[in-house]
């Protein structure tokens, strides 16, 4: 949904565009290391991308993007302050349009929240509550001052949601914001 409305605020969006940041959008999660093995998880994407009919050549590049998108593999490349994102060549706006949808996915205070359950069952609420608290000031409040987030629209996008996100913290609420879908701008 993020991406689709990065995307509605685009101009020269081409559908074969469109096609490939949704689909980067939708699936990167499913070849993330912190899920499933990457290799095994990018041969699945790949078969099933060919019982699409998706072109070799179209695959291999949303495999690119789905795997080099992460975050924290993103930060270790920075380098005298400067993030150093890989070449997608003619995907490159596909590339950070499903990188930023990903970012402002990341505000949703629950979605943090529940991970951090996941992972650590065994801590207190409060323990969770504390841990959420740390890593949105250190990390996702970041996300447009560091330049992370650079779309207008997503920059946008974000300080509303950082707003809901500081309101939740505060709260220590689950509230899950539901995306709103802009006017195309195209």
């Amino acid at each position: 949904m993020r991406a689709n409305e990065i995307l509605l605020t685009l101009s020269e969006v081409t559908e074969e565009e469109r096609r490939m940041t949704l689909y980067a959008a939708a699936i990167h999660d499913t070849c993330d290391s912190k899920y499933t093995p990457v290799n095994e998880a990018a041969k699945e994407i790949g078969y099933f991308l060919r019982s699409e009919f998706w072109p070799p050549e179209h695959i291999d590049a949303l495999i690119n993007i789905v795997t080099s998108m992460s975050y924290s593999k993103l930060k270790k490349s920075v380098s005298s302050g400067q993030i150093e994102y890989p070449n997608h060549g003619k995907w490159q706006r596909a590339y950070h349009v499903a990188r930023h949808a990903d970012l402002l996915e990341g505000y949703v205070v629950a979605r943090c929240v529940m991970y951090n359950i996941h992972l650590y069952p065994e801590k207190s609420m409060d323990e969770h509550w504390q841990r959420a608290t740390e890593l949105f000031s250190e990390r996702v409040f970041t996300y447009c001052s560091e330049g992370w987030i650079f779309f207008p629209y997503a920059i946008e996008l974000a300080m509303s949601l950082e707003e809901e996100a500081r309101r939740c913290l505060q709260e220590k609420s689950m509230d899950w914001p539901e995306p709103l879908i802009p006017e195309n701008k195209n």
